[in-house]
């Protein structure tokens, strides 16, 4: 038996002659992923991107297609889901939702807010190089100097909504 495998029940505290028999042994700490990379080849998982969040009050759930939504503010655990001159709360994160959310049609300006960037009407000048998104209901969010030049170079992907 090799020195490897005779740390191995020592280290998990248990004695099971399978573990012995195995043909790789993981020393403690090792990187899973060098153990079994993926194929440079191979696409990257793609995460379905949702269409449409479920709002859930009491009594009732109902549907927001994600098309309708202009903005996004995040509220600790919770997110406001700005539609219309409505808010929708959602119990999701605003990280977990920026995840899920169609990356080609929304963006995290800030640290509390996601925007539709087919809503958005301009992007103005604000102290200190930050700058103020003017979305087409006249709703006014704060950008970041950092996320401005990525935000900038979406914009000019996205085809307007009329």
């Amino acid at each position: 038996m090799s020195d490897a495998a005779e740390r191995v029940p020592r280290v998990r505290g248990v004695s099971d002659p399978k573990l012995e028999e195995s043909p790789r042994v993981v020393e403690v700490g090792a990187d899973i992923l060098a153990l079994h990379p993926h194929p440079a080849d191979a696409p990257a998982p793609v995460r379905e991107r949702v269409t449409r969040l479920a709002i859930r009050e009491t009594g009732r759930t109902y549907f927001v297609p994600v098309s309708a939504v202009d903005w996004i503010e995040g509220a600790d655990y919770y997110v406001k889901l700005h539609v219309g001159g409505r808010v929708h709360l959602l119990r999701e994160p605003l990280r977990s939702l920026a995840e899920r959310l169609d990356p080609s049609r929304f963006a995290r300006v800030h640290r509390s807010a996601i925007v539709n960037l087919a809503r958005i009407r301009e992007i103005r000048m604000a102290a200190r190089g930050d700058h103020t998104l003017v979305l087409e209901d006249a709703t006014r969010l704060r950008l970041t100097r950092a996320r401005r030049r990525e935000l900038e170079s979406l914009i000019e992907l996205v085809p307007n909504e009329a």
